[in-house]
């Protein structure tokens, strides 16, 4: 994974600094927030804190769609299941997209799920928007690289 770390004012940091605020994936033209939002929370109150985020300079960020999310997954750990050197802050533990349930459209009762990562293992459920998870916020800097 091509990635840089990025301070908390949005400058470019080198590969083994510590304490950085985002990490640049060029690859796939996304920036993931690092220990930006330390808390769980339910899904409405995790779509309102990215949306207000502004962190390594950047007030633009979002929740992941669940392939963004997944993404940063490393199916080599257990864990957490991704690179802790570029997330510090990971927890094993469920983490939110902003990716509905495929039947929203079709049942009422779907629109109270959205889709999640669990970085135990990085697997991916389905879950009550009312239920609580950890926020890997991320924002768009680039299309991605085909």
């Amino acid at each position: 994974m091509n990635a840089i770390k990025i301070s908390n004012t949005g400058e470019h940091l080198a590969a083994d600094a510590t304490g950085h605020a985002a990490i640049l994936l060029l690859d796939l033209g996304l920036m993931f927030a690092v220990g930006a939002l330390p808390d769980p929370m339910p899904h409405a109150e995790a779509e309102k804190a990215t949306s207000e985020l502004n962190n390594a300079g950047f007030d633009d960020w979002r929740l992941p769609t669940v392939q963004e999310l997944v993404s940063i997954v490393d199916y080599s750990r257990k864990s957490p299941s991704c690179d802790t050197d570029l997330f510090p802050d990971a927890k094993a533990d469920w983490y939110w997209t902003g990716t509905d349930s495929a039947w929203s459209s079709f049942y009422a009762w779907s629109s109270f799920y959205a889709w999640f990562v669990h970085f135990h293992d990085g697997s991916v459920h389905l879950s009550h928007r009312g239920l609580t998870a950890f926020v890997r916020a991320v924002r768009r800097v680039a299309p991605a690289s085909q």
